[in-house]
């Protein structure tokens, strides 16, 4: 039982300093500029690019929980019965999209929101809509650039209330007890955090290098804060 209890407290403790690590680096690349060599509009496209495919790949797994089942360790079982199907599932061009991650007969109902007559994870469909917000800003700003009208300030503005979003996003798990909307509006938030670290990285360093270490962390806090949130489920439900 200990043992149990260290490692409950252990993995959470990890993924969180690893994170502030992470923030730190992140934040240290923006006091230290240099330009990659590249010409500003390639950088930012690849920049994009790479994001991009990353908010997709977010997006997929959100549609399709019980593909992503085996990375997330979500649990959900595409034979449930036709009634609960038709309340957390679509049928789509002969594709079954689940509406969340959730295990089948969660009595947790705080974290589905209902929509006419269906349930869908608040926390995933939050991370979704942030990931195509994300995906359109990240977009907008390759081919754009914003260089004319976003300043010094506002850019470190940006960036550290997108690491605002982040720390409230992982810790949300861990230590808020929040409704179905509030779970839908900081998953939101939180994946919108990682954009705006993004743009004022670049913004700020010139550096795909930098653009680079910003994505792989937003990949990292992503996978965190799916894992907290399950186990978050887990123990609500031991």
């Amino acid at each position: 039982m200990k043992r149990d209890q260290e490692k409950h407290v252990a993995y959470p403790a990890f993924l969180l300093v690893v994170s502030v690590f992470g923030l730190v680096i992140s934040t240290a690349l923006l006091r230290t500029p240099f330009s990659f060599g590249a010409a500003p509009s390639y950088r930012r496209a690849l920049m994009a690019l790479v994001y991009d495919l990353v908010c997709i790949a977010g997006i997929l797994a959100v549609l399709f929980p019980i593909a992503c089942s085996r990375v997330s360790g979500a649990r959900f079982s595409s034979t449930e019965s036709p009634q609960l199907l038709g309340i957390r599932a679509t049928r789509f061009l002969g594709l079954l999209i689940v509406h969340g991650h959730h295990p089948s007969g969660s009595e947790l109902t705080k974290h589905e929101l209902l929509v006419r007559g269906r349930s869908y994870c608040a926390t995933c469909y939050g991370l979704l809509t942030g990931a195509v917000v994300s995906l359109a800003i990240t977009t907008a700003f390759a081919i754009s650039g914003w260089q004319g009208w976003v300043g010094t300030y506002s850019a470190y503005l940006a960036y550290y209330l997108g690491v605002a979003a982040v720390i409230i996003g992982l810790l949300q798990p861990l230590v808020l007890e929040v409704g179905a909307k509030t779970r839908f509006v900081l998953a939101f938030v939180f994946v919108v955090g990682t954009s705006l670290m993004l743009l004022a990285t670049e913004l700020l360093t010139a550096n795909l290098m930098a653009d680079l270490f910003v994505i792989l962390l937003a990949i990292f806090w992503l996978l965190s804060r799916i894992s907290l949130s399950h186990r978050g489920l887990r123990s609500m439900r031991s």
